[in-house]
């Protein structure tokens, strides 16, 4: 078959498997698709790509055609400083009023409406569309969800006035769990078919991991004079992102998807089949 087209998300969250694949040669073997979550999240259902990672919610909803990838995700036990509600009033007090989410991810989407609705009994107005960093409360809203590269400078610059939430915190505050992001994702028709090339794929996306995370300092340096953070503020952000889903992991994704269909984000109950690769 021709080489399998893999997504990649070019986010910081993302930057040492970025690392391995763009300076370490692990790209070799893959037909690489780079956007944003949301993108890749539609060519997974579109049957336009193999293997790719997905925002939690995404995968959820598309579980029945999908397996998950062993031991990897997005995750955070605690504050994740990626995924930031900025707010005009303090977060009890949003019921009624209009939020604007990012059009980029799903799964923080759903993570802030779970949120709102258990933890503080608020269900304010959502719309969706693009939210500049640098302007925020543009379009006469009350809060604006951000994430990634956008929520993380906005969590380094704060203004006064502001109330500031970190949505991994609050998860955490009330579940007592990680929250995991995202996970990769597999075609069953891909898995059954080619499941030669999976393996070369996994293998490559979870060493690409392990070897970027092991180069912290090179990995940093890489986008360093290109991003608008310190090289410390980096360095703790990969203090607090973790790539590996174990038993408590998935408890984590198994409670956010029930508590997603309780509230009736999700249709169904999704399917958490993970890939069986060889060793």
């Amino acid at each position: 078959m021709r080489q399998p087209r893999v997504g990649h998300i070019n986010f910081l969250n993302c930057l040492p498997l970025t690392y391995s694949l763009y300076k370490c040669g692990y790209h070799k073997g893959l037909s690489l698709v780079s956007a944003v979550p949301s993108s890749l999240n539609r060519a997974m259902q579109k049957n336009e790509l193999n293997i790719s990672p997905m925002s939690s919610f995404a995968f959820g909803e598309m579980s029945e055609k999908l397996l998950m990838l062993p031991n990897l995700g997005i995750v955070s036990d605690g504050k994740v400083q990626s995924i930031i509600l900025a707010a005009k009033k303090s977060i009890e007090r949003l019921s009624g009023e209009k939020i604007l989410l990012t059009a980029q991810s799903a799964t923080s989407h759903c993570l802030l409406k779970i949120i709102l609705r258990r933890e503080y009994n608020c269900v304010p107005v959502y719309s969706t569309q693009k939210i500049d960093p640098l302007n925020l409360f543009a379009n006469d809203e009350v809060a604006d969800l951000l994430i990634g590269d956008d929520a993380l400078y906005v969590n380094y610059h704060h203004q006064n006035g502001i109330y500031y939430y970190d949505l991994g915190a609050e998860w955490k505050k009330m579940t007592g769990l990680p929250m995991v992001y995202a996970v990769w994702a597999v075609t069953r028709s891909f898995a059954e078919k080619y499941p030669t090339q999976l393996n070369r794929v996994y293998n490559s996306i979870r060493t690409g991991f392990d070897n970027g995370i092991a180069s912290r300092g090179k990995i940093i340096e890489m986008v360093l004079n290109k991003k608008p953070f310190s090289y410390q503020q980096l360095w703790m952000y990969f203090d607090v992102i973790k790539y590996d889903i174990g038993e408590k992991e998935l408890l984590a994704l198994k409670t956010f998807y029930q508590l997603a269909y309780e509230y009736n984000f999700l249709a169904k109950l999704p399917v958490c089949e993970i890939a069986a690769l060889n060793s």
